[in-house]
């Protein structure tokens, strides 16, 4: 890997450490982080996340999922992966979540896209991409 793919990739991790501190500031704030599956969860906290993290695919089907967090009455953030799966799911859910419960609007999606330059689709390759540069 040339010194500048290491020091883009480094730069990112950064930016990754500080995306992290500002969810566990809103999970402290009473919010939750939804992603997919168990690894995205796992990859979540290898990088230093802290706060409530509930794995849809813990759940049977989307109207289950909605409901459950709609009674809880916090801040969803979304964070399911970016491919087809993802994205199809991450729609279904906010149409459903618009009425029920607040939600981040994708917000911290889209940062995340912006801050990886797209290059992670999954939340659990996260800490492949990350731990070499992460000191805790």
């Amino acid at each position: 890997m040339s010194s500048e793919m290491m020091y883009e990739r480094e730069e990112i991790a950064l930016k990754i450490r500080k995306f992290i501190e500002s969810l566990n500031h809103e999970c402290n704030g009473g919010a939750i982080v939804i992603v997919e599956g168990k690894k995205d969860g796992i990859a979540l906290r290898e990088v230093g996340f802290n706060g409530e993290i509930l794995v849809y695919n813990n759940f049977k089907g989307i109207i289950n999922f909605v409901d459950y967090v709609s009674r809880k009455g916090r801040k969803v953030i979304l964070l399911l992966d970016r491919d087809r799966k993802g994205r199809t799911l991450t729609s279904k859910i906010l149409k459903k979540l618009e009425l029920l419960c607040p939600h981040d609007g994708l917000y911290y999606k889209k940062r995340f896209v912006k801050i990886t330059h797209g290059k992670i689709m999954c939340i659990e390759n996260l800490s492949n991409f990350c731990l070499p540069f992460i000191e805790n």
